[in-house]
């Protein structure tokens, strides 16, 4: 599977709070009050346990994917991820 650099962070593993975010960012997980930055959701920040790794997989197109994930109620606490553009998945586990 081939790789490239994240388009979001652009390699960083960073990405810069969103006017969204602005509000909530200083209780937010991984806010650099330095950089302004929150680990990047595009690169693996948004995988359950995950840590950016500054790569993603391609899109069908063969440039660096910008994901867009669909959910799948897989269980009662289980959700499925998929990119709609590479097929990246992941689950999250919301159960206690």
């Amino acid at each position: 599977m081939e790789k490239a650099i994240c388009p979001v962070c652009q390699g960083s593993g960073r990405q810069p709070v969103s006017p969204e975010q602005e509000r909530y960012k200083q209780v937010m997980s991984g806010y650099d009050s330095a950089t302004n930055t929150l680990p990047c959701q595009n690169c693996g920040g948004q995988y359950q346990y995950g840590r950016p790794s500054g790569h993603v997989r391609l899109n069908r197109e063969g440039e660096a994917c910008t994901h867009l994930y669909q959910s799948r109620n897989a269980g009662r606490c289980l959700t499925d991820y998929t990119c709609v553009h590479c097929n990246d998945s992941y689950q999250i586990d919301s159960g206690d």
